[in-house]
């Protein structure tokens, strides 16, 4: 368990978020700097309810406040029993697409503008996954690229194939901020390819360009994989552009 000294704060005084900032806000933010520092390394346990509450000289409920706000950024998990109490898990990929999964629905983003955060990132992320991919990622990207061109006559079944191809090119390349980017988007994507403009003719032309991204990303070839997919998403939002204007 670490100790308030470890932690630096045995003189019970910590830095104030606000003037207006609950104390649990403040605590949260206290320990949250000192689990992203490396103080509180993770796997590690925090220091329990009683001696957080005597080192800031705060209540029990401001404390387990803090330790809720914690939780709910996936900075700490809680374990029962014996060895119980309140572990550093690290921020996760998983909370970071929560979060932007919720800030693209509180603020109302425009499709467009996805768009625009998946062309930003794809094409790089195919050039990385042609530096980066390893045997398993080339055998899954493979597997993924003959599902769609087995369902590419079923909207329902391929738009689930395209995604999963899509998030299995971010996976490839090994960069967690893509992914966490990406997975935070591909509900919205996925809505995209429902759209009546998305035909069969439309998703045969997909399954082409997915087998020539495939090639340059098992070949290594991270500058054409770059090409390759910013030629396919490229074209993709423009289709839905002058779809939109007619």
């Amino acid at each position: 368990m670490a100790s308030s000294e470890r932690l630096g704060f045995e003189d019970g005084r910590f830095s104030e978020s606000g003037a207006n900032a609950p104390r649990s806000v403040d605590l949260a933010e206290y320990l949250q700097s000192a689990i992203l520092s490396g103080r509180l390394p993770q796997g590690e346990s925090l220091p329990s309810e009683r001696d957080l509450m005597a080192d800031f000289a705060v209540s029990r409920a401001t404390v387990r406040e803090a330790l809720r706000i914690l939780g709910a950024r996936g900075l700490i998990k809680v374990k029962r029993g014996r060895k119980g109490g309140s572990y550093v898990c690290g921020p996760s990929g998983a909370a970071v697409s929560r979060s932007l999964d919720l800030f693209i629905q509180g603020h109302s983003i425009r499709f467009v503008d996805l768009l625009a955060v998946r062309e930003a990132i794809e094409p790089v992320a195919a050039a990385q996954a042609a530096i980066y991919r390893n045997e398993d990622d080339i055998q899954e990207l493979l597997r993924l690229s003959i599902v769609c061109e087995e369902t590419f006559r079923s909207i329902k079944d391929f738009s689930v194939a395209n995604i999963d191809w899509h998030m299995a090119i971010v996976r490839a390349s090994h960069n967690s901020l893509f992914e966490a980017f990406m997975s935070s988007i591909s509900s919205a994507l996925f809505s995209a390819t429902n759209r009546r403009e998305f035909g069969e003719d439309i998703r045969k032309l997909v399954v082409g360009a997915h087998w020539r991204i495939f090639e340059a990303i098992r070949e290594g070839d991270a500058d054409a994989a770059r090409r390759r997919m910013m030629r396919h998403v490229s074209a993709y939002g423009e289709r839905l552009s002058l779809d939109d204007e007619t």
